[in-house]
């Protein structure tokens, strides 16, 4: 990703680990989707905020949001309801 690439990204979702990070990952790349992921990584406090925080951020083009959203509601979103 370049700089101006940067400029047209926003936070889309928040990812609750990083098995969740790597299936969407997986899914947006395979959909041919621009995207990154920012973890929330801080060394000194060896991830005990990940718990409350989550994982970090799935960032995303604001006119690829919704089929974001919809990936992540059909493919990971119902699977931690049953």
């Amino acid at each position: 990703m370049n700089d101006s690439d940067k400029e047209e990204f926003e936070n889309i979702l928040v990812l609750t680990d990083i098995i969740e990070a790597d299936l969407m990952e997986k899914l947006l790349t395979d959909e041919g989707l621009s995207f990154y992921i920012r973890p929330w990584r801080d060394v000194n406090f060896d991830g005990i905020f990940v718990e409350q925080k989550g994982f970090g951020w799935l960032m995303g083009r604001t006119a690829d949001e919704e089929k974001i959203r919809t990936i992540y509601a059909d493919r990971i979103d119902t699977k931690e309801q049953t």
